[in-house]
């Protein structure tokens, strides 16, 4: 009952900023009220979260890299784009309606989240940083401008309780479903970074998705 009465305040707080505030509502509702939600299948977006008490909704799919000579492996790169305006947003190229990129769309936010099973399991970002290969193999949030150029980023710190919960994979329609929470610390290393009004810390709760799993085969 605790969760579901702070989710409840969460939306109040927050749905007036979205344009689809009765589906999103219901969207979060339902994460609170279950332990293992899935996102319905009526859901515009295949990605959707709380962002530090803000309606966040995205398009993502599952990356798989495969070398050449070499089979699909059984990991994957949750790769997540919005179109949601943030603070301080000095782009000159926009997308002409907020979509949560569904569909045609100039990004302003990506999500990524590396070397995730593709099997049922809750896995802490910490476990999953002990797989990866090099640095850019590291959990972060950007902030875009222009649809590419870095204003802003947030990785994973340590100490935090991060994770990822694969709920299904179905192999047959190539989609996998999930949750995720994440505790990101904003990256001071990056120069000229964006000063604006955001927390240092970008806190994502209650944040599910099903998402296609999308192989790309690469060249010698």
């Amino acid at each position: 009952m605790f969760h579901l009465a702070r989710t409840l305040r969460i939306i109040r707080l927050s749905v007036h900023h979205s344009p689809h505030k009765k589906l999103l509502l219901l969207l979060v509702l339902g994460t609170a009220c279950t332990r293992h939600t899935s996102l319905p299948r009526s859901s515009p977006h295949n990605v959707v979260s709380q962002l530090n008490d803000s309606t966040w909704f995205a398009t993502g799919k599952a990356i798989r890299l495969i070398k050449p000579g070499q089979q699909p492996g059984s990991v994957f790169t949750l790769q997540v784009f919005t179109d949601l305006d943030f603070s301080g947003n000095s782009s000159v190229n926009r997308s002409p309606a907020i979509t949560g990129c569904n569909g045609e769309c100039v990004p302003t936010q990506s999500l990524s989240v590396y070397q995730i099973p593709l099997k049922k399991g809750r896995y802490t970002i910490a476990q999953l940083h002990g797989q990866r290969v090099t640095d850019v193999e590291r959990t972060n949030y950007r902030l875009l401008w222009n649809g590419s150029g870095l204003a802003k980023e947030y990785v994973n710190g340590k100490g935090r309780a991060s994770w990822v919960r694969i709920t299904r994979y179905d192999p047959e329609s190539c989609t996998v479903e999930g949750q995720f929470s994440l505790d990101l610390n904003e990256n001071l290393t990056i120069p000229n970074r964006l000063q604006n009004q955001l927390p240092p810390v970008a806190r994502f709760r209650h944040g599910v998705f099903r998402v296609e799993v999308k192989d790309i085969r690469l060249k010698e």
